[in-house]
């Protein structure tokens, strides 16, 4: 796929899409759910899903699982790429009952943002809500990924919500530059800007996660979120398990699961 930006900016806040479509794209067959795989799923403590944004076939793949899951009677919980973090008090609102599904949309300028790729996400927050399953918003703020990637400063609020405490390498930039390719009139700030924004994203939904698994140890955490957040050995997977001693598990729709990813010895859960 070949991404066109009118500027900088736009190409940064545009990142996830793309990548995405990178990485789903060098996967093959498709991902029959039989008995194997259900094994692997219900053995995984954190089970990542990593979608095609406007890949219908993604999002049926998506519904499966979860109906899967449900008819199975599994404990488990959604955390959302298309949720950012300062929207976790729409949600619980509306799994509280006290708002409606389209209020919490509404709130959440969900359909403008995430509702144009498809139905199937208004699909499988109605089956959560009739099951009592839990949804946990997982992403940073857009505004902070902006500032980050604009290289302007941010608030002590926005600051203070900041990831840390987690380490990157070179071999992750390169690999991520590998994803992006060449862009017009990007330089290597810039570049590096929008590595920064990306990491911004992986650390605080990889935060999110590890918090969660920290005060729910027994609920398995399934990641909706687009797979140029989970690949490579890179993203997300890899921030978690330099905090935690999880069994995580990647789901590519259109191809295989990777290898889990095996934590370090002596790597122990923490609130991050």
């Amino acid at each position: 796929m070949v991404c066109k930006f009118s500027s900088p900016v736009t190409f940064c806040l545009s990142l996830c899409f793309c990548l995405s479509s990178f990485a789903v794209a060098r996967t093959v067959s498709g991902g029959r759910q039989d008995d194997a795989f259900w094994k692997s799923v219900l053995s995984a403590d954190v089970v990542y899903v990593g979608e095609t944004h406007n890949d219908a076939a993604d999002h049926r793949y998506e519904l499966e699982l979860i109906r899967g899951l449900l008819k199975r009677k599994v404990q488990f919980a959604i955390g959302w790429e298309m949720f950012d973090q300062t929207q976790q008090s729409a949600i619980d609102a509306w799994e509280s009952h006290l708002i409606s599904l389209n209020e919490m949309l509404v709130r959440t300028d969900f359909q403008r943002r995430w509702g144009v790729y498809s139905h199937a996400y208004e699909q499988i927050l109605k089956l959560t809500d009739d099951a009592e399953v839990r949804n946990l918003a997982l992403n940073a703020s857009p505004e902070v990924v902006r500032k980050v990637a604009e290289g302007q400063p941010l608030t002590k609020e926005e600051r203070a919500a900041m990831p840390a405490g987690f380490k990157t390498s070179e071999k992750a930039y390169s690999y991520f530059l590998s994803m992006i390719g060449s862009h017009p009139g990007l330089d290597d700030v810039n570049r590096r800007r929008f590595f920064a924004a990306q990491n911004v994203w992986d650390q605080t939904m990889a935060t999110r996660i590890l918090h969660f698994k920290l005060l729910n140890p027994r609920t398995r955490l399934v990641v909706i979120a687009g797979s140029g957040h989970l690949s490579g050995g890179f993203g997300i997977p890899s921030y978690v398990n330099q905090r935690a001693n999880l069994r995580q598990l990647i789901l590519l729709p259109k191809g295989h699961a990777e290898p889990a990813i095996r934590p370090s010895e002596g790597h122990r859960l923490n609130s991050g």
